[in-house]
């Protein structure tokens, strides 16, 4: 039986697991920190996280490059889609995604681009808007060209109802540029929304013209569906390397300040 002692003992509210240290959960808790703490914090976070991002696009790529290059098993997935997406063409289809395609045509791209930046460069105060999309757009342009001189992939073999074009296949420049200007004024835009629904919407309408303009290329026979992912893949790493150079330059003068006043002390 247990003495007086020992029932007061437990009935002691100073002997309750609220207030024993480390038990319980003490009045006042101090609420975590959240990720928006975090970047408010360590700024130089997303920059830094959108550079691993594009090494593994490149890494990505790469690998796609290779498959295709030495005509590795990936080339039989293309064939067998290709294959099923013959199934699916109509005239009507090839119609409407003929002028879909434009979306990412570079007649169609550059213009936006450069329109776009001269537009963002007032509400934003900077020629920076200007400035990324012109790299953007010319620097997706003049990529594509070159890794379809180096790769020299033939376009697919014309089927039934196709659209066909008589430069090299591989990556996709229409799936590149509009994943790479379109996400850049994207991101951009998303600088001066505050709302969650703005946001959304552009993120879902950026979303939507980049998918379908791969497709396109798809139901128009034009392309492999290599080509596009390569070309989604190459056009959104440049674009995330862009913006990550971007924001990690805003952070190089103050850090060399501080390593000069460091040096001569």
């Amino acid at each position: 039986m247990a003495s007086t002692g020992d029932s007061e003992h437990k009935h002691d509210p100073r002997n309750r697991p609220e207030h024993i240290e480390g038990g319980g959960r003490p009045e006042g808790r101090e609420e975590h920190a959240t990720v928006r703490d975090l970047v408010a914090v360590y700024p130089w976070l997303p920059p830094v996280f959108g550079l691993i991002l594009v090494a593994l696009g490149a890494w990505a790529f790469a690998e796609i490059t290779e498959q295709v290059y030495q005509h590795g098993p990936l080339l039989a997935l293309d064939e067998r889609l290709l294959e099923r997406i013959a199934t699916l063409r109509t005239p009507v289809l090839v119609g409407v995604f003929g002028v879909v395609t434009y979306a990412g045509d570079s007649l169609v791209v550059l213009p936006v681009a450069a329109i776009t930046g001269i537009l963002l460069v007032r509400p934003m105060r900077s020629w920076t808007p200007l400035l990324l999309l012109a790299a953007t757009s010319v620097g997706a342009y003049l990529t594509v060209f070159l890794i379809k001189l180096l790769i020299a992939r033939p376009r697919p073999i014309p089927a039934p109802n196709a659209a066909t074009e008589d430069s090299f296949a591989f990556p996709s420049g229409h799936s590149a540029h509009s994943a790479a200007v379109y996400l850049m004024i994207a991101i951009l835009l998303l600088r001066l929304l505050h709302s969650w629904w703005g946001r959304t919407t552009v993120l879902a309408a950026t979303l939507l013209i980049v998918v379908i303009t791969g497709i396109s290329r798809l139901v128009l026979g034009v392309h492999s569906p290599s080509d596009v992912l390569a070309g989604w893949i190459l056009g959104a790493s440049l674009t995330v390397l862009l913006v990550s150079l971007w924001r990690l330059s805003s952070y190089l003068p103050p850090l060399m300040t501080y390593l000069v006043r460091h040096a001569r002390r």
